[in-house]
Formats: C-alpha cells, sequence, structure tokens
C-alpha cells in the first residue's frame, strides 16, 4: 500500500514539473512573439518660453507666416500657459489671420507621433483650425500643397470638426491635448482630441489626394474669417529617430547675372535629419571667387534644428558662366554628405557703339576688312 501511495506521489510530482516546465515554455515564446515596441526620441519641440513675451512668432524657432509672410504672425504671451510663462496666441492681428508654418525634414518612415496642446477660452469667438502637411510650397505655387489632416473649432457649433465631418464638443477654459498619430508604413493617421478618437483615415489622400508620405510642416491658421484667440503650449513631434545623424542640406546658389567682382550673400540651411548629435563641416567650395561661410562647421547639431550658413562670395572679375558645388561633409561619417549647387553669370562687355557700327559695316561690305588691315598692318 505504502508503495501504491509513493507511486502515486511520484507520478503526481513528475507531472506537475512537466506541467510546469511546458507552461514556462510556453509562456516564454509568447513573450517572444510580441512585438517590439519602437524605441522614439523627441525629434523636436517648441514651449515658446525663450522667446520675449509680446514678440512675433515670426522669424523665432523656425516658425513663419504661410508663404514666409511676416505679417501672418501669431504672438508669444503670457496671457496663458500650459508650461510657463509663455505660449502663443493664434488669432487675427491688425485685419490678418495668423498663419503660423513650422516645417521638417525628415520625417517620412515608421511611426510618429505629433502633440500639441490647445485653450479655448470660452468667449470665444469664429473658426480657427490646426493642420499637417505632407508637401508644402512656400511661396509657390499653392496647388503643390497637399493637406494631410486638418481640424477645425467653431464657436458658432461648439464643435471640434475634420474636415472629413467627424464632430466632438470642444473642451472650453481648460488646456486639452491634440494628438496625431501617423504610420507611414500603412499610411494610417488617427487624429485624438482631448484623448477621444477624432477619425483614423489615410496620410496620403489626407484632405485632397496626391500627397506624400512625409510630414512637411504643422500649421497653426486663425481662421479666413475674423476669429479671437486661441492659444498653443508645449508641441513636440516624436517618432523612431535613428541612432546615427544623418546630413541633410536644402538651398541652391543662383545668382544669376552679377558685376565682375561684385560682392554677393545668400543663405542655405544644414540640418540633422537622424540621431545623435551631428558633427558637420563644408569641405569643399568652388575654386573660382572667394567664399566666405559663417558658419562653416558645427558640432553636436541636434535632430530638428536647422542651422542658416549665411554664404558670402565676391565674384571672379574674369567674365564667364560659372559653375560648382559646395559639399558638406557629415565628420563621423565621410560617406554621408550633400552638395548646394552654385552658379553665376558675369557677362562680357558689350563693345562700343562705334564698334558695333563698324562690326555691321564690315559684315556688309567684306572688302573693308581687307583695307583696315592694310591700313594698320
Amino acid at each position: 500500500m505504502n508503495k501504491k501511495i509513493i507511486s502515486i506521489f511520484v507520478i503526481m510530482l513528475l507531472f506537475v514539473t512537466v506541467f510546469s516546465v511546458t507552461g514556462a515554455i510556453n509562456d516564454e515564446k509568447t513573450v517572444n512573439m510580441k512585438p517590439k515596441k519602437a524605441s522614439t526620441d523627441i525629434f523636436w519641440s517648441d514651449d515658446f518660453d525663450s522667446y520675449a513675451n509680446g514678440s512675433p512668432l515670426h522669424g523665432q524657432g523656425g516658425w513663419k507666416g504661410w508663404d514666409n509672410t511676416p505679417a501672418a504672425t501669431g504672438y508669444v504671451t503670457n496671457n496663458q500657459s500650459r508650461s510657463s510663462p509663455h505660449s502663443v496666441d493664434i488669432a487675427w492681428f491688425s485685419g490678418v489671420s495668423a498663419d503660423m508654418v513650422h516645417e521638417f525634414s525628415g520625417v517620412s518612415s515608421g511611426n510618429w507621433n505629433f502633440t500639441a496642446w490647445q485653450y479655448i477660452p470660452n468667449d470665444f469667438s469664429g473658426e480657427t483650425s490646426f493642420l499637417l502637411l505632407n508637401t508644402y510650397n512656400d511661396g509657390g505655387p499653392h496647388n503643390n500643397n497637399h493637406w494631410s489632416n486638418a481640424i477645425s473649432f467653431s464657436s458658432a457649433t461648439g464643435n471640434v470638426k475634420s474636415w472629413e465631418g467627424e464632430e466632438l464638443p470642444i473642451i472650453f477654459d481648460q488646456w486639452v491635448e491634440i494628438l496625431i498619430d501617423i504610420d507611414f508604413e500603412a499610411d494610417i493617421q488617427t487624429i485624438y482630441y482631448g484623448g477621444a478618437e477624432l477619425i483614423t483615415k489615410s496620410w496620403t489622400a489626407g484632405v485632397e489626394p496626391g500627397g506624400a508620405k512625409n510630414l512637411a510642416c504643422v500649421d497653426l491658421y486663425a481662421g479666413d474669417a475674423l476669429s479671437t484667440s486661441v492659444y498653443y503650449d508645449d508641441l513636440s513631434l516624436e517618432g523612431e529617430v535613428g541612432d546615427d545623424p544623418v546630413l541633410l542640406c536644402e538651398g541652391d546658389l543662383h545668382f544669376g547675372n552679377v558685376s565682375a567682382g561684385a560682392t554677393l550673400e545668400d543663405s542655405f540651411t544644414v540640418e540633422n535629419v537622424g540621431g545623435g548629435l551631428l558633427d558637420w563641416k563644408i569641405t569643399d567650395e568652388p575654386s573660382w571667387g572667394t567664399w566666405t561661410f559663417d558658419p562653416e562647421s558645427g558640432d553636436d547639431l541636434p535632430p530638428g534644428a536647422p542651422v542658416t550658413v549665411q554664404v558670402t562670395v565676391v565674384a571672379p572679375k574674369e567674365e564667364d558662366d560659372w559653375t560648382s558645388t559646395i559639399t558638406v561633409t557629415n565628420m563621423e561619417n565621410p560617406d554621408d554628405t550633400c552638395t548646394i549647387d552654385v552658379s553665376m553669370t558675369t557677362p562680357r562687355s558689350q563693345p562700343s557703339l562705334f564698334l558695333q557700327f563698324l562690326e555691321r559695316l564690315i559684315q556688309r561690305f567684306p572688302v573693308l576688312e581687307l583695307i583696315l588691315s592694310h591700313l594698320l598692318g
């Protein structure tokens, strides 16, 4: 009897052991099969606190009015703030609608979140909009602009509304999160307002077809008709930023026809569209003319903070058509370079009216050339 009890006990012990090991294996497989959450970093952010109170936002921190129009500026204010002391006031000022744009580069793959905190006072009047564009042609033809996302806030309806028609009630007199979750690979975006889902839709189809898998800019717009103050604070763009810096340059230097020896000025931008910190340097410049760059190099450039390089060149004294490039290099990766195209023309001097007349006369009477050659011989 004792042997039977011992045998049963051993069998039960073996069963429990096998079950535990199998369960552990299955649990381990389940854990391993879960997709890893992609690591994300803050690519760009702005809390407006470093700007002077009351100052126009245009020209600060990469912000500018639509089409680079200074009059379309919003204003830094301490009337409201989520993070003290400042936010930006988007309204109609002096009969002009504030329409503030901040452009981005290199945001075109993976998963991203754009977050903006918004405060709408209870006495708000009019209509205001928050927009994200996938292409933006600053100052160029507007048919090259494509809106992926546009939501409008109306005092008449008391609702926030997508351009496709979905609506939620506006939350007044408090800071409310606007969150856009973008998956470029799946071509999907979800817009949340105050934690509630407003709409899920395509990113490239967006408001109008023909868009790109890209985030070109954010646009804070006070609307087509007179509207009062709406405030934004603590904007951020977070996404799958790589571990290594990646160099991007934008701008071409085409000076056209210039006087020989003239001093000319222009600019281009250098940006880190990867991760980490970028060390960059101008490593090649045209062999003609005299070139000065400010700055000509930089260290520890973070993502999303483009640097404007001011260029001064003294045109060659010789007369010719000049073309070349400026090369910028990622100093941690010599294979990562970008080039800026350069061109100018120093026109050849026109002959005097007498010489022009003489040339036409010789063309009409070729014998004059022989006579002149004999006299000058």
